[in-house]
């Protein structure tokens, strides 16, 4: 079979999570509690993303557990933010904000299910509204008590950087998906193929991360 470049793309997308799930593996003795709870989230990513291949490969619907997904995930990118921010807002407002959105997520799975309303992709456009607002919080945290003069040398410096990146293509590409999909179906496959790039400088991002990480 012949794939076409975006298709091979969104395959080997998958790549850069085994790096740093292995890289989360190798360095988990010597890792600080925020980049323990990113290598949480890299194990949990990679096996959500098998498990939703494999359900894909024997033709049986994956869509139940993005809910699950975006929550965790969520909830975990917060934990880690609570931790590298400091101040009280955060802890504060962590959990309404991950329940909230997990309720979100949860309804408008049910609805997509059930066909009754046309609005997709709500949730991950809140999520990425979110950590975009979180990534920025941290690079103002960090200007207000700089710990290092050499910022790249942070590795929630990368972390930051590639959310950033990641969250704000999501924010665009799940903005247009719906319109692409019911009105330029032939872009649908560009948009994901974007989305695995992003992917991509992710989870390089997160390795990267995790390899430069210090000692606790």
């Amino acid at each position: 079979m012949k794939y076409s470049h975006e298709q091979l793309l969104i395959l080997l997308a998958v790549v850069p999570n085994v790096v740093a799930a292995v890289v989360a593996a190798r360095k988990w003795p010597q890792l600080p509690p925020a980049l323990r709870t990113l290598a949480v989230l890299v194990w949990f990513a990679l096996f959500t993303e098998v498990f939703c291949r494999v359900l894909w490969l024997l033709k049986l619907s994956n869509l139940f557990a993005f809910p699950i997904y975006i929550t965790i995930e969520f909830g975990l990118l917060a934990g880690l933010y609570s931790q590298a921010i400091g101040g009280a807002w955060l802890p504060r407002l962590r959990w309404p904000l991950v329940v909230g959105l997990g309720v979100l997520a949860g309804l408008e799975s049910v609805f997509s299910f059930a066909h009754t309303i046309g609005v997709d992709n709500a949730a991950r456009v809140v999520e990425s509204l979110f950590v975009v607002l979180l990534t920025l919080s941290y690079y103002h945290a960090s200007l207000q008590r700089p710990s290092s003069p050499y910022i790249w040398r942070e590795p929630l410096f990368w972390v930051s950087t590639g959310l950033l990146f990641f969250f704000a293509g999501n924010f665009l590409i799940y903005t247009f998906m719906s319109f692409a999909f019911y009105y330029h179906r032939q872009q649908v496959v560009q948009l994901w193929a974007i989305h695995a790039a992003l992917n991509i400088i992710l989870y390089s991002t997160y390795a990267y991360a995790l390899w430069i990480s210090p000692r606790r």
